[in-house]
C-alpha cells in the first residue's frame, strides 16, 4: 500500500496530463455540440443495452415472483432502444431527447416498484419523482434534452479534469518531500 502511494506521488506529472487533457476535451465538447451529441448518443445506447441485459437476466433469474414479466419487457424495450441509439445515429439524432425522455420515464416509474418492495422507501421515491420531472422536461423541451446531455458531459470533463491538476500539484509537492532515493523514476 505504502508503494503505491509512493507510486503515484513519484508519477504526479500523469495526473497533471491526465488533468488537463480532460479540460481540453470538456472545452471541445462544448464548442463541438453536434459532434459530441453524435458521440455521446452512441455511448448512450451502449449504456441502455448493458441495462437492458442486466434487467433481462435480472427478471429471468427472479421469474417466478410476481410482476418480473414488467421487468422482462423493461429490459427487451431497453435493449431495443439502445439498439437503435447506438447504432442508426441519424435517426437517434432526430429521436434521442424523446426516447431518452421516455427511457427516464419509465426508469421513474420502475424506482416507483423497486420503492415499494423496499418497505416504501422515501428515498426511492423522491429520486423517482425528481426523474420523472427530468424526463417530462426532455419529452416536452427536446432542446432540453440535447443541451442538458452535451453541458454536463462537458462539465464533467472539466470538474474533473481541474480536480486532476490540483491533485497534480499536491502530489507534485508531496513528491519535492520524498528522500532523494524514492523520487526516482
Amino acid at each position: 500500500m505504502a508503494s503505491e502511494i509512493i507510486n503515484n506521488i513519484r508519477h504526479w506529472w500523469i495526473f497533471l496530463l491526465r488533468g488537463l487533457l480532460f479540460v481540453l476535451f470538456g472545452i471541445y465538447i462544448l464548442n463541438t455540440p453536434l459532434v459530441s451529441f453524435e458521440a455521446i448518443s452512441f455511448l448512450l445506447g451502449a449504456v441502455i443495452i448493458i441495462a437492458g441485459i442486466a434487467e433481462l437476466i435480472h427478471s429471468y433469474a427472479n421469474r417466478y415472483i410476481a410482476g418480473q414479466v414488467y421487468r422482462f419487457y423493461i429490459g427487451l424495450l431497453d435493449v431495443a432502444l439502445g439498439l437503435l441509439i447506438a447504432f442508426d445515429l441519424k435517426i437517434s439524432f432526430a429521436v434521442l431527447p424523446l426516447i431518452l425522455g421516455v427511457w427516464f420515464l419509465i426508469r421513474g416509474f420502475s424506482l416507483f416498484s423497486f420503492a415499494g418492495v423496499i418497505r416504501n422507501s422515501w428515498l426511492l421515491m423522491i429520486v423517482g419523482v425528481v426523474t420523472i420531472i427530468f424526463a417530462l422536461l426532455v419529452i416536452f423541451n427536446p432542446a432540453f434534452g440535447v443541451m442538458t446531455i452535451v453541458l454536463w458531459a462537458a462539465y464533467a470533463f472539466i470538474i474533473t479534469g481541474i480536480s486532476n491538476v490540483v491533485l497534480a500539484f499536491r502530489l507534485k509537492a508531496a513528491n519535492e518531500l520524498l528522500p532523494e532515493n524514492q523520487q526516482r523514476l
